[in-house]
Protein backbone atom coordinates (compact mmCIF):
# COMPACT_ATOMS: atom_id res chain seq x y z
CA UNK A 1 0.00 0.00 0.00
CA UNK A 2 1.20 3.34 -1.28
CA UNK A 3 0.63 6.02 1.49
CA UNK A 4 1.03 9.61 -0.09
CA UNK A 5 -2.32 10.52 -0.01
CA UNK A 6 -2.18 10.00 3.69
CA UNK A 7 0.35 12.81 4.13
CA UNK A 8 -3.14 15.16 3.03
CA UNK A 9 -0.89 17.07 0.86
CA UNK A 10 -2.11 17.10 -3.14
CA UNK A 11 -5.23 14.91 -2.88
CA UNK A 12 -7.56 17.40 -2.46
CA UNK A 13 -9.50 17.43 1.16
CA UNK A 14 -8.12 14.23 3.03
CA UNK A 15 -9.87 12.77 6.28
CA UNK A 16 -6.95 11.55 8.59
CA UNK A 17 -9.21 9.48 10.16
CA UNK A 18 -10.32 7.47 7.31
CA UNK A 19 -6.85 7.63 6.32
CA UNK A 20 -5.60 5.39 9.22
CA UNK A 21 -8.98 3.00 9.23
CA UNK A 22 -7.60 1.99 5.39
CA UNK A 23 -3.96 1.94 6.74
CA UNK A 24 -4.94 -0.36 9.52
CA UNK A 25 -7.81 -2.42 7.03
CA UNK A 26 -4.94 -3.14 4.88
CA UNK A 27 -3.09 -4.41 7.31
CA UNK A 28 -6.08 -6.39 8.71
CA UNK A 29 -6.07 -8.17 4.96
CA UNK A 30 -2.54 -9.12 5.23
CA UNK A 31 -1.11 -6.49 3.38
CA UNK A 32 3.00 -6.89 4.42
CA UNK A 33 4.55 -3.75 3.24
CA UNK A 34 3.28 -0.14 3.19
CA UNK A 35 5.35 3.00 1.36
CA UNK A 36 5.75 6.10 1.87
CA UNK A 37 8.07 8.87 1.95
CA UNK A 38 9.37 12.03 4.26
CA UNK A 39 8.13 14.69 1.55
CA UNK A 40 4.54 13.23 1.42
CA UNK A 41 2.55 16.13 3.05
CA UNK A 42 5.86 17.20 4.78
CA UNK A 43 6.18 14.53 7.16
CA UNK A 44 2.24 13.58 7.86
CA UNK A 45 2.07 10.17 6.01
CA UNK A 46 5.06 9.23 7.80
CA UNK A 47 3.53 10.66 10.78
CA UNK A 48 -0.11 8.74 10.17
CA UNK A 49 1.54 5.50 8.90
CA UNK A 50 3.40 5.31 12.94
CA UNK A 51 -0.05 6.39 14.39
CA UNK A 52 -1.79 3.66 12.60
CA UNK A 53 0.33 0.77 12.95
CA UNK A 54 3.50 1.23 15.00
CA UNK A 55 3.14 -1.16 17.29
CA UNK A 56 2.78 -3.82 14.23
CA UNK A 57 5.91 -1.96 12.42
CA UNK A 58 8.11 -5.04 14.00
CA UNK A 59 5.84 -7.71 11.53
CA UNK A 60 6.02 -5.18 8.19
CA UNK A 61 8.33 -4.19 5.59
CA UNK A 62 8.07 -0.38 6.13
CA UNK A 63 9.97 1.62 3.00
CA UNK A 64 10.11 5.52 2.83
CA UNK A 65 12.16 7.50 0.76
CA UNK A 66 14.49 10.10 1.12
CA UNK A 67 16.23 13.08 -1.59
CA UNK A 68 13.49 15.28 -1.77
CA UNK A 69 13.84 18.48 0.40
CA UNK A 70 11.27 21.34 1.04
CA UNK A 71 11.09 24.55 3.13
CA UNK A 72 7.93 26.36 5.17
CA UNK A 73 6.20 28.24 2.31
CA UNK A 74 5.95 24.37 0.57
CA UNK A 75 8.70 25.20 -2.33
CA UNK A 76 10.28 21.32 -2.92
CA UNK A 77 13.39 20.48 -4.66
CA UNK A 78 15.59 17.63 -5.03
CA UNK A 79 18.69 16.75 -2.53
CA UNK A 80 21.09 13.79 -2.76
CA UNK A 81 23.91 14.88 -0.93
CA UNK A 82 25.15 12.90 1.87
CA UNK A 83 24.58 15.83 4.24
CA UNK A 84 21.06 16.01 3.53
CA UNK A 85 20.68 11.97 3.18
CA UNK A 86 21.54 11.71 6.75
CA UNK A 87 19.46 14.33 7.84
CA UNK A 88 16.49 13.16 6.11
CA UNK A 89 17.17 9.50 7.98
CA UNK A 90 17.08 10.90 11.20
CA UNK A 91 14.22 12.91 10.55
CA UNK A 92 12.53 9.58 8.85
CA UNK A 93 13.41 7.63 12.00
CA UNK A 94 11.92 9.61 14.42
CA UNK A 95 8.53 10.05 12.60
CA UNK A 96 8.16 6.50 11.94
CA UNK A 97 9.29 5.52 15.89
CA UNK A 98 11.96 3.12 14.32
CA UNK A 99 15.35 2.43 15.16
CA UNK A 100 16.46 0.95 11.61
CA UNK A 101 14.25 1.75 8.07
CA UNK A 102 13.79 -1.98 6.63
CA UNK A 103 13.43 -0.15 3.18
CA UNK A 104 15.60 2.59 2.34
CA UNK A 105 14.84 4.95 -1.56
CA UNK A 106 16.71 7.89 -2.58
CA UNK A 107 13.54 9.21 -3.94
CA UNK A 108 14.47 11.30 -6.96
CA UNK A 109 18.47 12.00 -8.12
CA UNK A 110 19.59 15.98 -7.86
CA UNK A 111 21.54 15.14 -11.24
CA UNK A 112 24.29 16.76 -8.99
CA UNK A 113 25.71 13.80 -6.74
CA UNK A 114 27.38 11.52 -8.64
CA UNK A 115 25.63 8.35 -8.29
CA UNK A 116 28.04 6.70 -6.77
CA UNK A 117 28.47 8.77 -3.44
CA UNK A 118 24.73 8.53 -3.05
CA UNK A 119 25.17 4.44 -2.96
CA UNK A 120 28.19 4.57 -0.41
CA UNK A 121 26.43 7.08 1.71
CA UNK A 122 23.48 4.78 1.97
CA UNK A 123 26.08 1.78 2.24
CA UNK A 124 27.18 3.93 5.08
CA UNK A 125 23.56 4.08 7.04
CA UNK A 126 23.30 0.57 6.34
CA UNK A 127 26.10 0.14 8.29
CA UNK A 128 25.39 2.23 11.05
CA UNK A 129 22.34 0.29 11.42
CA UNK A 130 20.28 3.12 10.67
CA UNK A 131 18.43 1.57 7.46
CA UNK A 132 18.34 -1.90 5.97
CA UNK A 133 17.50 -2.58 2.46
CA UNK A 134 18.54 -0.08 -0.21
CA UNK A 135 16.25 1.10 -3.05
CA UNK A 136 15.96 3.99 -5.70
CA UNK A 137 12.97 5.56 -6.87
CA UNK A 138 12.81 7.26 -10.50
CA UNK A 139 16.30 5.67 -11.78
CA UNK A 140 16.95 5.24 -15.29
CA UNK A 141 18.49 2.37 -16.47
CA UNK A 142 21.89 3.44 -16.69
CA UNK A 143 21.71 5.32 -13.70
CA UNK A 144 20.87 2.04 -12.12
CA UNK A 145 23.53 0.15 -13.27
CA UNK A 146 25.88 2.93 -11.85
CA UNK A 147 23.94 2.23 -8.66
CA UNK A 148 24.35 -1.49 -9.08
CA UNK A 149 28.19 -1.13 -9.42
CA UNK A 150 28.49 0.36 -5.93
CA UNK A 151 25.73 -1.17 -3.97
CA UNK A 152 23.35 -4.29 -3.92
CA UNK A 153 19.98 -2.97 -4.62
CA UNK A 154 16.82 -4.41 -3.24
CA UNK A 155 13.88 -2.33 -5.13
CA UNK A 156 13.25 -0.07 -7.69
CA UNK A 157 10.22 1.97 -7.94
CA UNK A 158 9.47 3.26 -11.32
CA UNK A 159 6.11 4.73 -13.18
CA UNK A 160 4.21 2.17 -14.77
CA UNK A 161 0.29 1.72 -15.82
CA UNK A 162 -1.42 0.77 -18.37
CA UNK A 163 -1.25 4.00 -19.79
CA UNK A 164 2.66 4.63 -19.39
CA UNK A 165 4.77 1.69 -18.96
CA UNK A 166 7.90 3.33 -20.60
CA UNK A 167 10.07 3.37 -17.66
CA UNK A 168 9.06 -0.34 -16.99
CA UNK A 169 10.08 -1.47 -20.32
CA UNK A 170 13.37 -0.01 -20.02
CA UNK A 171 14.05 -1.59 -16.30
CA UNK A 172 12.54 -4.59 -16.13
CA UNK A 173 15.79 -6.58 -18.30
CA UNK A 174 18.11 -5.44 -15.72
CA UNK A 175 15.35 -6.15 -12.24
CA UNK A 176 15.00 -9.14 -13.66
CA UNK A 177 18.34 -9.86 -14.24
CA UNK A 178 19.73 -8.66 -10.64
CA UNK A 179 16.07 -9.93 -9.00
CA UNK A 180 15.65 -6.86 -7.80
CA UNK A 181 11.54 -5.89 -6.97
CA UNK A 182 10.52 -3.87 -9.42
CA UNK A 183 7.56 -1.19 -7.62
CA UNK A 184 5.42 -0.11 -9.71
CA UNK A 185 4.00 3.58 -8.88
CA UNK A 186 1.39 5.23 -10.48
CA UNK A 187 -0.37 2.37 -11.69
CA UNK A 188 -3.82 3.52 -11.32
CA UNK A 189 -3.20 6.89 -12.76
CA UNK A 190 -3.39 9.21 -10.41
CA UNK A 191 -6.62 7.67 -10.59
CA UNK A 192 -7.45 8.12 -14.02
CA UNK A 193 -7.38 4.32 -13.85
CA UNK A 194 -10.38 4.20 -11.59
CA UNK A 195 -12.37 5.17 -14.10
CA UNK A 196 -14.44 7.67 -12.11
CA UNK A 197 -13.50 10.49 -14.62
CA UNK A 198 -15.11 11.90 -17.71
CA UNK A 199 -14.74 15.11 -19.75
CA UNK A 200 -16.19 17.59 -17.47
CA UNK A 201 -14.20 16.70 -14.26
CA UNK A 202 -12.46 19.43 -12.88
CA UNK A 203 -9.68 19.34 -9.86
CA UNK A 204 -9.07 21.92 -7.54
CA UNK A 205 -6.18 23.74 -6.90
CA UNK A 206 -5.10 21.92 -3.64
CA UNK A 207 -5.04 18.44 -6.22
CA UNK A 208 -1.66 17.82 -7.71
CA UNK A 209 -3.83 16.44 -10.59
CA UNK A 210 -4.88 20.09 -11.50
CA UNK A 211 -1.18 20.55 -12.71
CA UNK A 212 -0.73 17.17 -14.71
CA UNK A 213 -0.93 16.95 -18.59
CA UNK A 214 -2.56 13.73 -18.54
CA UNK A 215 -5.92 15.11 -16.75
CA UNK A 216 -6.65 18.49 -19.33
CA UNK A 217 -6.34 19.11 -22.98
CA UNK A 218 -6.51 16.54 -25.39
CA UNK A 219 -4.13 14.16 -23.59
CA UNK A 220 -7.46 13.91 -21.13
CA UNK A 221 -9.36 13.36 -24.25
CA UNK A 222 -7.20 10.70 -25.34
CA UNK A 223 -6.54 8.72 -22.15
CA UNK A 224 -10.92 8.47 -21.63
CA UNK A 225 -10.47 6.77 -24.86
CA UNK A 226 -7.93 4.27 -23.92
CA UNK A 227 -9.68 3.78 -20.21
CA UNK A 228 -13.27 2.83 -22.69
CA UNK A 229 -10.49 0.03 -24.31
CA UNK A 230 -9.29 -1.33 -21.04
CA UNK A 231 -12.98 -0.80 -19.30
CA UNK A 232 -14.47 -3.71 -21.98
CA UNK A 233 -11.94 -6.11 -21.18
CA UNK A 234 -12.42 -5.28 -17.24
CA UNK A 235 -16.54 -5.71 -17.64
CA UNK A 236 -16.29 -9.31 -19.63
CA UNK A 237 -13.58 -10.62 -17.14
CA UNK A 238 -16.51 -8.75 -14.35
CA UNK A 239 -13.78 -6.74 -12.50
CA UNK A 240 -13.03 -3.17 -11.84
CA UNK A 241 -10.95 -1.32 -13.83
CA UNK A 242 -8.65 -0.64 -11.01
CA UNK A 243 -8.20 -4.67 -10.40
CA UNK A 244 -7.41 -4.50 -14.19
CA UNK A 245 -4.81 -2.06 -13.86
CA UNK A 246 -3.25 -3.67 -10.80
CA UNK A 247 -3.33 -7.66 -12.49
CA UNK A 248 -1.55 -6.36 -15.58
CA UNK A 249 1.47 -5.10 -13.68
CA UNK A 250 1.73 -8.34 -11.56
CA UNK A 251 1.64 -10.48 -14.40
CA UNK A 252 3.12 -8.30 -17.07
CA UNK A 253 6.69 -7.60 -15.19
CA UNK A 254 8.73 -10.48 -13.74
CA UNK A 255 9.64 -9.38 -10.12
CA UNK A 256 6.96 -7.01 -10.17
CA UNK A 257 4.86 -5.44 -6.91
CA UNK A 258 2.67 -2.48 -7.63
CA UNK A 259 1.56 0.21 -5.16
CA UNK A 260 -1.75 1.34 -4.39
CA UNK A 261 -3.33 4.04 -2.94
CA UNK A 262 -5.98 4.74 -1.28
CA UNK A 263 -8.12 7.12 0.82
CA UNK A 264 -10.98 4.77 2.50
CA UNK A 265 -11.76 1.42 3.74
CA UNK A 266 -13.69 0.45 0.62
CA UNK A 267 -10.83 1.42 -1.68
CA UNK A 268 -8.88 -0.69 0.08
CA UNK A 269 -10.91 -3.82 -0.31
CA UNK A 270 -11.56 -2.75 -4.14
CA UNK A 271 -7.63 -3.29 -4.49
CA UNK A 272 -7.46 -6.06 -3.44
CA UNK A 273 -9.30 -7.98 -5.13
CA UNK A 274 -6.74 -8.58 -7.37
CA UNK A 275 -5.87 -12.01 -5.26
CA UNK A 276 -6.45 -15.23 -6.75
CA UNK A 277 -6.61 -14.79 -10.44
CA UNK A 278 -4.66 -13.93 -13.25
CA UNK A 279 -5.16 -12.30 -16.82
CA UNK A 280 -5.28 -14.65 -19.87
CA UNK A 281 -3.06 -14.74 -22.61
CA UNK A 282 -5.54 -13.48 -24.88
CA UNK A 283 -6.34 -10.65 -22.48
CA UNK A 284 -2.84 -9.71 -22.15
CA UNK A 285 -2.40 -9.64 -25.83
CA UNK A 286 -5.39 -7.62 -26.39
CA UNK A 287 -4.12 -4.95 -23.49
CA UNK A 288 -0.54 -4.84 -25.87
CA UNK A 289 -2.77 -4.02 -28.67
CA UNK A 290 -5.04 -1.11 -27.21
CA UNK A 291 -1.36 0.27 -25.40
CA UNK A 292 0.58 0.77 -29.34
Amino acid sequence: MGCWAAGGHGWGFIDDSESIAAIWHAFDRGVTSFDTADVYGFGKSEQILQQALGEKFHSLLIATKGGVRWNEAGDVWNDSSSKYLELAVEASLMRLGLDCIPLYYIHKHDNKTPIPDIMNTLLELQKAGKIGEIGVSNFSSSELAEALAVAPISAVQVRCSLLDRSHAEELAPLCAKHKIKLVAWGVLSDGLLTGKFNASSTFDADDHRSRLPDFYGEKFLNNLQLIEEFRGIARRRDISLSQLALRWVLDKYEWSCPLFGAKTVGQVEGNLGVEGWTLSQEEMILIDEIQK
